[in-house]
């Protein structure tokens, strides 16, 4: 798939830990036609199911058990606006998987490359993170950097490239082109050639206790 794209979409993962919110935004493009609200929703929906997929049956064996997935969430932001369509996991398995967390702000570290130089060009998912028990001298263990490996291989398999099985391809948008005087989402978003599992721990501020983001 290449621009001009006939679509572009904005996806949520919700979830929360020790009371604070985190939120995963990610940004997808699409050569489907759209042709009504029918195709749209079913097209958002699955996005939104194919992520949820990956999500259940690879990140969570990759990520602290005090994390919990609340929804998932897709809506079309090019050519327009849309209602978000949401899907929600089974109760039993919304829960990740490994030890237990000290603290809400310590993130695993996704890096997404385009190929492409620059800021635009390259980006960062902010994951749940490992468990206390997965973390020593400040680097994620290796058995669990294979399971984060095997959640980014899934998602790499649905979306990247021309083996893709899903009709969405994930990228990295730049919002200070796409803001930007004769900003549109075709020179805006680059396709991801890469996603990249990290050993080192992120800091997310934003999700200290009582906070949430």
């Amino acid at each position: 798939m290449a621009a001009p794209w006939s679509g572009g979409a904005e996806l949520r993962m919700i979830g929360e830990i020790h009371g604070s919110q985190t939120v995963n935004v990610l940004h997808f493009a699409t050569n489907t036609v759209i042709n009504d609200a029918q195709s749209q929703i079913d097209l958002l929906l699955a996005l939104a199911q194919a992520m949820l997929a990956c999500v259940l049956d690879q990140l969570m064996p990759a990520v602290t058990s005090d994390w919990q997935l609340k929804s998932i969430d897709a809506k079309l932001i090019s050519p327009q606006l849309s209602d978000p369509v949401e899907v929600i996991p089974p109760s039993s398995e919304s829960h990740g998987q490994l030890s237990a967390s000290s603290t809400s702000f310590i993130s695993s570290l996704i890096l997404k490359k385009t190929g492409g130089g620059g800021k635009s060009g390259r980006g960062k998912i902010f994951l749940p993170p490992a468990g206390e028990a997965e973390i020593a001298n400040s680097a994620i263990d290796g058995p669990t950097l294979l399971l984060l490996a095997a959640f980014v291989a899934c998602v790499a398999g649905k979306f990247i490239g021309a083996g893709a099985t899903e009709n969405w391809r994930i990228g990295v948008l730049s919002h200070k082109k796409l803001t930007a005087a004769g900003g549109t989402f075709d020179n805006s978003f680059r396709e991801c050639t890469q996603l990249v599992a990290s050993d080192n721990p992120a800091i997310m501020g934003s999700r200290r206790k009582g906070v949430g983001s």
